[in-house]
């Protein structure tokens, strides 16, 4: 299990704490503290969280480094696991959870992902399968031929998935997004497989209550230009073609416009010919 945090103390993280709230699960757990700053060592709070798991290790990137490169990283750093849960610092892991992925993944599950619902408004908001919300049975095996959208926060990916990537000489979380679109863009890529004949079984267990930043609340400038970055590689990267391409961009510049957001548009540009966020 992967924690990251960011600009966040340990004993602040929801996630850290929630899972402190259960009996000892058999996993081991990486805490990766994504800065801003250096965080000083809380040695009774680690302590109380590793009676409940078998082991934890600790990295730190003051740097900031692009979500993609993290997970991508684990991957190939930790590569003698078969299972990998990915959370962010702001999730509510149910009591059962992860004895649910246990107990309803079979040999052909390559990943597992919950329902995702807000936890101020109360509505779900992932998965989204075919542009749709649905709220999924524990167990439930999404149709093969579905396009699939979730988010990062939850996703359990087996080294099944893994190793058919690999063999295609791809990475799992597109390095060119750093923040907004990371995860997107892992399903975006599973699209691919499918297009290859390549079949990857997505199954739904359980229900994660998060914090989403697109609910709810007024996005500060810094985010709007964070989201700009993800629609428009998004367009650039993984559109069904350069005609789609073309009008999903002008799309964008066309809203860019009637926000009163004239340098977006010079932005957008920007982005689209350097091909990746800054920080990549």
């Amino acid at each position: 299990m992967a924690v990251i945090l960011y600009d966040k103390d340990f004993a602040d993280s929801h996630t850290l704490s929630s899972l402190m709230n259960k009996n000892h699960v058999d996993l081991d757990l990486v805490i990766i503290n994504n800065g801003p700053k250096h965080l000083e060592s809380d040695i009774d709070f680690i302590k109380s969280l590793g009676s409940f798991v078998n082991d934890i290790d600790y990295k730190e990137f003051v740097d900031n480094r692009p979500l993609s490169w993290i997970y991508n990283g684990l991957f190939r750093e930790y590569n003698e696991y078969d299972r990998y849960i990915l959370l962010d610092d702001d999730s509510i892991v149910s009591e059962d959870y992860i004895n649910k992925c246990e107990q309803y993944y079979t040999d052909e599950v390559d990943i597992q992902l919950p329902n995702i619902r807000d936890r101020v408004s109360g509505g779900f908001y992932y998965p989204k399968i075919d542009k749709k919300v649905q709220k999924i049975s524990d167990g439930e095996i999404i149709n093969y031929q579905s396009y699939v959208i979730s988010i990062g926060s939850g996703l359990v990916i087996y080294r099944s998935l893994i190793e058919k990537f690999f063999e295609l000489n791809m990475e799992l979380f597109d390095t060119r997004f750093a923040l907004y679109g990371v995860d997107y863009s892992l399903f975006h890529r599973i699209e691919s497989l499918k297009k290859l004949k390549v079949k990857v079984t997505i199954q739904v267990v359980g229900t994660f209550e998060h914090s989403l930043s697109r609910v709810g609340q007024v996005d500060s400038e810094w985010r709007i230009i964070e989201r700009l970055y993800d629609s428009v590689l998004s367009v650039k990267y993984y559109s069904r073609n350069k005609y789609v391409s073309l009008v999903r961009l002008l799309k964008i510049s066309c809203y860019q416009l009637i926000k009163f957001r004239f340098s977006s548009v010079s932005l957008i540009v920007k982005i689209f010919t350097a091909g990746k966020h800054p920080r990549c």
